[in-house]
């Protein structure tokens, strides 16, 4: 059997389920707060700034996030949410910029969740890992908070943010491989796991479009939006590549292709249930418009397309050095598609610090999305992984398109 990758996009039904009983009290009330979570890792960021604007810029509160890193303001008619995070230098290394994320066009009811995917915030914990004995030479463990290395039967990792409960994925020298699940804590036992070996299959592409230089494909198998394993990027626009991957059941498997043409570069990923088996990129499949000259001022970014598709939304971060001598900060906007060039959002009061001025230093990137489920799906968690392309959807996909080489990061 082979998987045919045609990175096609589904789109979602909703609608209401009763009870049968015919009653309006049986319909929940429509949520009209939105409300934002900051966490690394699993951890909970408290005392984060969160300013609620109109559509127009206009304030309509400002919060701190509380002990579980929540904060929400009602916003019926919905606008943005711009959250506001500084840091402490962790010696020796000076502090990091500040980060200044703006949602452009919320809803009432979003759940938005932000933050870096590892806590490096937190005080990091050192756990003991009872790994199999049949691993041999170094064993490396992988969790969603932390990983480390060592030799069987314990081996010490290094964690943070952890959730009470833990995805392990253990690798020796020999590519023999353990998934396990386990309750967090100190000492953990998965010396009675059975390891598997590896399996071989191919990664290969057809329907390569005109002006298309390369095709590069990499699967990865995914707990939740946290990688455990990469096969590796591979080029595949010529011949297949072979990879060998894990013989495992029961996760997910994330394919990514790159494709670079002359006029930039795409990059599409598809989530469905993990199998050993052919993968059959298709190149030509549901692209988006290639990104070229992006241009970066203190109240806009600007760029142009070539060629067909359409994004659902933009994502533009902006690394800004002010010309009167201030910190270096960093904004990063994501908004809804609507042209060819995007507002950079005005801040207010204090935070208008945080608004770009003529001659301050500005460097940046520049993506087009597109999403399974649209703008409205992808908002809550776009700001909550290192790159957008973590939160396709089972069954569905992620599409960005960019200029250069060099993908974007959050």
């Amino acid at each position: 059997m082979r998987k045919l990758i045609g990175l096609i996009l589904f789109s979602a039904c909703t609608g209401t389920i009763g009870t049968g009983s015919g009653g309006d009290d049986d319909v929940p009330p429509v949520p009209v707060d939105v409300q934002v979570t900051v966490r690394d890792g699993a951890a909970g960021q408290a005392n984060v700034r969160v300013i609620f604007q109109n559509a127009d810029n206009t304030p309509i509160a400002e919060k701190v996030t509380d002990a579980a890193g929540i904060a929400a303001v009602e916003m019926p008619n919905g606008g943005n949410v711009t959250v506001i995070r500084t840091y402490a230098p962790i010696a020796p290394a000076p502090a990091n910029p500040t980060e200044v994320y703006t949602y452009v066009g919320v809803k009432s009811g979003d759940r938005l969740v932000l933050g870096h995917e590892l806590d490096t915030i937190d005080t990091p914990t050192a756990i003991i890992v009872k790994v199999p004995d049949s691993l041999q030479n170094t064993v490396k463990v992988v969790t969603p908070c932390g990983s480390g290395q060592g030799t069987a039967p314990y081996v010490p990792i290094t964690v943070a943010g952890c959730p009470s409960n833990l995805t392990f994925y253990l690798t020796d020298g020999n590519q023999s491989s353990v998934l396990a699940h386990a309750a967090y804590g100190a000492n953990v036992d998965l010396g009675l796991q059975s390891p598997v070996g590896n399996l071989t299959t191919t990664l290969s592409s057809t329907n390569l479009l005109p002006g298309v230089t390369t095709v590069e494909a990499e699967t990865r198998i995914m707990d939740g939006t946290y990688q455990l394993y990469s096969s590796g990027t591979k080029r595949v626009d010529a011949t297949p590549a072979n990879v060998n991957m894990p013989n495992l059941q029961g996760v997910d498997e994330m394919v990514v292709a790159t494709i670079k043409a002359t006029d930039g570069t795409q990059m599409v990923a598809s989530r469905q249930p993990y199998a050993v088996t052919p993968t059959i990129i298709d190149a030509g499949a549901n692209l988006l418009p290639y990104v070229t000259t992006p241009e970066y001022t203190p109240t806009a970014v600007t760029w142009v397309e070539t060629g067909t598709g359409a994004a659902d939304f933009v994502i533009a971060t902006l690394d800004v050095t002010p010309k009167n001598g201030a910190d270096e900060y960093i904004r990063i906007i994501m908004a809804p598609h609507t042209g060819l060039s995007l507002a950079v959002p005005l801040m207010t009061g204090a935070d208008a610090v945080f608004n770009p001025m003529t001659n301050d230093q500005i460097a940046g990137t520049h993506e087009l999305v597109r999403s399974t489920g649209g703008y409205d799906a992808a908002r809550g968690h776009a700001f909550g992984v290192p790159s957008v392309l973590q939160n396709a959807p089972m069954n569905g996909s992620v599409t960005i398109s960019y200029a250069g080489n060099t993908p974007p990061t959050l």
